[in-house]
């Protein structure tokens, strides 16, 4: 178990250095700065917890930090106002990664919710978080771009850069989210299973 949890805070730290190292990239390209967050939510953030990191809170009060932060970051002004100074990156990067901490928390660490209500959490959260994405992968024009874009030194229009920030927010995501959802619910009717046939 020991060595368990040193690898999951490992690959958090990897996920951070990650996040680091797309910085130059992700002052001029939306879809390296929606991969930083992805890094953030998915990756480091689930790890943290894995190795006795988290920090609890009731779980409603969990998931409504962490979509609430979520959302705040993905509306253009926001991220636009905390793209212009290192400081404001950092704040928003490190809440995104305590929102997403705590969320996990709830999801990971004993609670009393049964796996069926976390899978549902864990899918609700899924489903708010996807709504920026879709909207930046179906508008017509760019509404997300980074205050020193340069997406055409990377052979894209804005326009496509915000595309496919929509689809790693969308997919990526996703997989991580559905499939730990998909976990806790077997899990949950595995459970109910064993009790019903002792």
């Amino acid at each position: 178990m020991p060595g368990l949890k040193l690898a999951a805070l490992a690959g958090a730290v990897l996920a951070v250095v990650g996040v680091t190292l797309l910085q130059p990239v992700a002052d001029q390209l939306f879809a390296a700065h929606m991969m930083q967050h992805l890094l953030l939510i998915a990756i480091a953030a689930p790890l943290l917890v894995m190795a006795g990191m988290g920090a609890r809170l009731p779980p409603m009060a969990g998931w409504i930090s962490f979509v609430g932060i979520f959302l705040f970051w993905h509306w253009p002004a926001a991220f636009q106002w905390a793209a212009r100074n290192p400081f404001t990156e950092i704040l928003e990067l490190a809440s995104i990664l305590a929102a997403a901490t705590i969320f996990w928390s709830t999801i990971f660490q004993p609670s009393p919710l049964n796996d069926g209500a976390r899978a549902l959490m864990v899918m609700t959260a899924a489903i708010v978080t996807d709504l920026p994405g879709v909207v930046m992968l179906f508008a017509p024009h760019a509404i997300c771009t980074m205050p020193d874009e340069n997406a055409a030194r990377f052979g894209l229009t804005p326009l496509q850069d915000q595309q496919v920030a929509g689809l790693l927010m969308w997919v990526p995501a996703n997989l991580v989210f559905f499939g730990i959802a998909t976990l806790l619910f077997a899990r949950w009717i595995g459970m109910g299973e064993r009790s019903a046939n002792p």
